[in-house]
């Protein structure tokens, strides 16, 4: 009928303006209309639409996009090196560096490949140390020290990683340069206060200025006290350094000791331990970074040049006023192992928390003899022979 065939045509007409408009809007999308179409208002809505996203708003979008994907491979490139077989995190140390070495030919940030050659070092490390050295020493000078996940091994300035023993018994000095360091108004007055608590066990104090002043005190104390004595007097300031609250809070949320039960330590605590670590202590060893313990888990930190062992110049005061009270310290009051191994010809020292420490007789960080530039040798030498002159007797 007449009115059904207008209800029909109307139908008809309006699916096709539909369609119309459709085809407007995906040739304005696309904006390559064909010679001689005409473009809907939807094809113009979309073809301003495509103006505005040609805008710098949309340069701005499309680098977001780009950096989100950047970020996204770095981050898939560090899951695989972190899970891969030792054969697999030694194919992708080398992938990194064929990277590194030839960047138009790979593509990716140069962050990507760094992050991916570091993390499967240390995977290798975490299967096998030797087998770590050995892609170490096959990058060679690649591979800057600094990149290094964990240096303990890597010779540094000699073609051995061990300390130098020289004819007459001694331990070569360090070999680089002293460094002046900057200090922090945190870091002048965490060393203040730990020097007074200093004087306070010792009962001397130094008209020395800071480091200089703390080394003197040390020395000063190590000439009339046993190594024990030495020891527990570091453990001592330590106590009041973190303050009565210090340990039993890092005692449960890090070492998981509840009273007598011990559920810990948690996962987190040595990664953690390492992150927090050189905002406090830098003002007594210098700046440090976190890095990977010598098994390739996270929880190490390496001291770049200690600054108590460049003051002392003393293997003693490192050994019993450093290195043993700050084990027995985390182990004992914190509940969290730690190992700390110095390396005399750098004066670099790797902190391992979470680390069962070795005993000192099997330490292959602490060699025999004392370093060649020891002022505290002379000093005892002098010690001694007042001590056995008939006069002091």
């Amino acid at each position: 009928t007449p009115r059904s065939m207008s209800r029909t045509s109307s139908a008809t007409l309006l699916v096709v303006a539909l369609l119309g408009t459709a085809a407007g809007v995906c040739v304005g999308v696309v904006g390559r209309p064909s010679t001689g179409a005409r473009v809907g208002i939807g094809g113009r809505l979309a073809a301003r639409s495509a103006l505005r996203m040609s805008s710098p708003a949309q340069a701005v979008r499309n680098q977001l996009g780009d950096t989100a994907r950047e970020a996204l491979a770095v981050a898939q490139g560090a899951v695989r090196a972190s899970t891969a077989t030792l054969d697999g995190a030694q194919a992708m140390v080398r992938e990194a560096q064929a990277a590194l070495d030839t960047p138009s030919k790979h593509g990716g940030s140069t962050v990507r490949w760094l992050l991916m050659r570091r993390t499967a070092l240390a995977r290798v490390l975490a299967f096998d140390q030797q087998a770590y050295l050995t892609a170490v020493a096959e990058l060679g000078p690649r591979l800057p020290r600094a990149e290094l996940p964990n240096r303990q091994g890597v010779p540094a300035l000699t073609a051995s990683a061990a300390a130098t023993i020289l004819p007459d018994g001694t331990i070569q000095d360090c070999l680089l340069s002293n460094v002046t360091y900057a200090e922090s108004p945190l870091d002048v007055l965490l060393l203040s206060v730990f020097r007074k608590f200093v004087q306070d066990e010792t009962g001397f104090k130094s008209d020395k200025p800071t480091m200089a002043g703390l080394a003197e005190e040390g020395r000063t104390y190590m000439l009339r006290a046993s190594e024990e004595e030495q020891q527990m007097m570091v453990r001592n300031v330590l106590r009041r350094l973190f303050t009565p609250a210090g340990p039993p809070f890092y005692k449960i949320f890090m070492s998981g000791v509840f009273g007598e039960r011990k559920l810990g330590p948690w996962f987190w605590a040595p990664a953690l331990t390492s992150w927090v670590t050189p905002l406090f202590f830098k003002f007594l060893v210098g700046p440090s970074t976190p890095n990977y313990r010598a098994d390739g888990q996270l929880g190490g930190l390496v001291v770049e040049k200690c600054r108590f062992l460049q003051e002392s110049g003393c293997k003693g005061l490192c050994v019993h006023q450093c290195k043993l009270p700050a084990q027995q310290f985390f182990a004992e009051d914190l509940g969290l192992a730690l190992t700390v191994q110095p390396n005399f010809e750098t004066q670099e020292c790797q902190w391992s928390f979470g680390e069962v420490p070795l005993p000192v007789e099997v330490d292959p960080s602490l060699p025999a003899g004392c370093l060649t530039g020891c002022p505290s040798r002379k000093a005892l030498g002098e010690a001694k022979a007042y001590n056995n002159a008939p006069d002091s007797q």
